[in-house]
């Protein structure tokens, strides 16, 4: 009996990503579908690895290198994105395999025919290469964004990368606050940014905000283990670092150039 978990952020995916999964093997076991990055985290901690994992590239507090970040997974995983030019790139060579969504029965069947067909040595050999490119794609990415053009009435407006204090998501569009307390509507996602700012400067608090180093003053112990961050320019909503995301806040923010 195959022991699955599922990670991913849109209920109605899930579910029917679960009905699929019992098509095709009545006998696989589904341990649980988990919602986000913190939940992820929090249940790999405290409990047994699963036999396999469907991952979800894009969730709703964050991207799945988060989890990577925080927990080592030693079993195999399938990706599922929507985005597949994302996944290709980061995974085809690495992961047991991806699926694009909507996920297909048979795109489905041939991913777990793939993974059964792999002996426990050959899958935690492909693991561990794919824990190691993770790693290494979040701790050394090249070549970060200097410099942004954002649009503002009928103009275009050259941001530098360090010019940004916070981005948050507000009415559904990212605003970027900058130091000098001007508001600028960008026209990214906060997804797009995490991966094209500089990981040493921006660090992702939460599915909501990006913050710069320079604009942190104060960082306050809050409920549940959490830390409450305030920044310069003030944040009208309390910028919240989750208590698992809370050792990797502090190995950031401590790094030095």
């Amino acid at each position: 009996m195959t022991k699955i978990l599922i990670i991913e952020d849109e209920q109605p995916a899930g579910e029917y990503l679960t009905q699929l999964i019992r098509k095709i093997d009545t006998k696989a076991e589904i341990l649980d579908v988990l919602e986000s990055v913190e939940m992820a985290v929090n249940w790999l901690g405290h409990n047994k690895m699963p036999d396999l994992i469907f991952l979800d590239v894009q969730l709703g507090d964050g991207t799945c290198f988060q989890i990577f970040e925080q927990i080592s997974i030693t079993c195999p995983v399938i990706f599922t994105t929507a985005h597949d030019e994302y996944a290709i790139r980061a995974f085809k060579l690495n992961s047991v395999d991806y699926l694009l969504k909507p996920i297909r029965l048979e795109a489905l069947r041939f991913s777990l025919e793939k993974y059964y067909q792999l002996n426990s040595e050959n899958a935690i050999s492909k693991v561990r290469h794919l824990e190691e490119m993770m790693h290494s794609q979040i701790l050394n990415r090249k070549s970060p964004r200097r410099s942004f053009l954002v649009p503002y009435r009928d103009k275009l407006i050259p941001i530098k990368d360090v010019d940004f204090a916070w981005l948050t998501i507000r009415n559904s569009v990212v605003v970027a606050m900058l130091h000098d307390e001007r508001n600028l509507v960008v026209d990214k996602s906060l997804e797009e940014l995490e991966n094209q700012l500089d990981p040493s400067n921006f660090f992702r608090a939460n599915r909501q905000f990006i913050i710069a180093r320079d604009c942190i003053r104060e960082i306050e112990l809050y409920f549940n283990g959490r830390l409450l961050v305030r920044t310069f320019p003030i944040s009208p909503i309390q910028i919240l670092i989750s208590k698992e995301r809370v050792p990797v806040f502090k190995k950031w923010f401590e790094e030095t150039d």
